[in-house]
């Protein structure tokens, strides 16, 4: 269905002076706006509650004025005045855990009783004062299902609310060149009445859900129909980190000129401008952790372990839940979501697959798509933090590339940079049901279609 049917488009248009500019709201260290830097946007402002996300924000982008505060109490209008220029472009990814209609919110969207919905209330408010003529807003992809998918029909009526038509879409980080498994859902909209676009993936594997239950493939890449065209293969853990030296568990290469060459077109990528490897440390591990590791080969999980030391640690798991607990994930594949805790074996899937030890910062932060020269400023497991809660620029700069033509027609403004690579041009619709591939069974309860 489309919501734009019988009503005449608007345009948006800001002077004709400069790039099309950007504010991201819980910026983090910048994920989101490193990728629509590299597209030639021009980042002008950042705000995020966290000292360490905020000084990283700022290292990255001198130029942007950078509140660290609470966004609750902060005034958009000032900022705005800060600022100094009109904000043709807003970006955020806020949590959207108590965004519930089922947890006290009003008739309008509006939070009630759970403080966590003031986060998307407060992206919703800067926006509306700001009033930019496009806004991509990131969030888990569990949101649109969550309580039937109220949440996601939330979200759009209150972007309607306040005049933008939006689309949500899930994408899968390593169908667009990050050596990962992610999946995030991203709302692109505008208030201009042009079609949505998104990037159409350029690497892929056609094997890489056999063998699960629920249809992740049709997840990746809901609303995009150019499924069919030629892609290269997913970049693996080996192609981002094969250049970086070995290291022990507890170990550290200290910050110095790369003691190898880049091997790949990945690694030739992100070190470019960049002279030192830092960030090449290795966690110590626990010592339960260090006794299970060597047991396992690529590919296996602790499902693998001996009888006596799984049962030991892990007899109240059932065999089928947590499958990338305690994994070993394979060389030559994209490693799975890097979170927060990948120093920590037992965590996830954080295992080198070569090495008897976890994840380095540095090749953490390479499994996101962070290029070697990108500024993280804290301590190592505050720089962890940062990385994990991070949207990989690579995907960034796909969304910002595949938007980039109706922005620059909106704001009349130029990129300096202008990378193409295939998309899809998306109409807003309102039948949310019919977008996220959902139908509704016997019992009523709504279901993934495959």
């Amino acid at each position: 269905m489309n919501s734009r049917q019988g009503k005449k488009a608007k345009r948006v248009r800001t002077p004709a002076v400069g790039q099309p500019t950007v504010v991201d709201l819980f910026s983090g260290a910048g994920g989101l706006s490193a990728g629509f830097s590299a597209q030639g946007f021009k980042v002008v402002g950042g705000i995020d509650s966290w000292k360490p996300a905020c000084d990283s924000f700022a290292a990255n982008e001198p130029n942007a004025v950078v509140w660290c505060g609470d966004i609750t109490k902060m005034s958009p209008q000032k900022f705005l005045e800060e600022i100094g220029e009109p904000v043709d472009l807003v970006l955020g990814g806020p949590s959207c855990q108590g965004f519930s209609t089922s947890s006290g919110l009003s008739r309008n969207g509006r939070k009630e009783l759970d403080p966590r919905n003031s986060l998307f209330v407060d992206f919703v408010r800067f926006v509306g004062t700001l009033k930019p003529a496009w806004i991509v807003m990131e969030n888990v992809p569990g949101l649109l299902l969550f309580n039937k998918a109220a949440v996601g029909r939330a979200i759009l009526q209150e972007f309607s609310r306040i005049g933008y038509s939006v689309v949500p879409l899930i994408l899968l980080a390593a169908d667009y060149g990050v050596p990962q498994l992610r999946r995030r859902v991203f709302f692109v909209g505008n208030r201009t009445g042009q079609p949505i676009a998104f990037p159409d993936p350029t690497h892929g594997n056609p094997q890489l859900w056999k063998e699960f239950a629920l249809p992740f493939a049709h997840l990746s890449r809901i609303g995009n129909k150019n499924t069919g065209q030629h892609v290269s293969p997913h970049v693996s853990i080996a192609d981002a980190c094969s250049d970086l030296p070995e290291l022990n568990e507890g170990e550290a290469y200290p910050p110095a000129p790369y003691p190898l060459r880049a091997q790949t077109p990945y690694q030739e990528w992100v070190r470019r401008h960049s002279r030192i490897l830092s960030l090449h440390r290795a966690s110590t591990l626990s010592p339960s952790d260090r006794e299970c590791i060597p047991l396992l080969r690529q590919g296996q999980n602790w499902r693998d372990l001996p009888p006596e030391m799984r049962d030991r640690r892990f007899g109240a798991i059932r065999r089928y839940d947590a499958t990338t607990m305690l994994k070993r994930p394979l060389w030559s594949g994209p490693s799975f979501t890097i979170t927060t805790k990948s120093n920590d074996a037992t965590a996830g899937a954080f295992i080198h697959p070569l090495q008897n030890r976890t994840f380095t910062l540095r090749e953490a932060a390479r499994l996101q798509s962070f290029p070697d020269r990108y500024v993280f400023v804290g301590s190592d497991s505050q720089i962890r933090e940062l990385i994990g809660n991070a949207v990989p620029p690579l995907v960034a700069e796909r969304i910002a590339a595949a938007i980039a033509p109706e922005v620059v027609e909106a704001t009349g403004k130029e990129l300096s940079i202008q990378k193409r690579w295939p998309r899809t041009v998306l109409e807003p619709v309102s039948d949310l049901d019919l977008l996220l591939g959902v139908g509704r069974g016997r019992d009523g309860q709504l279901s993934l279609l495959t």
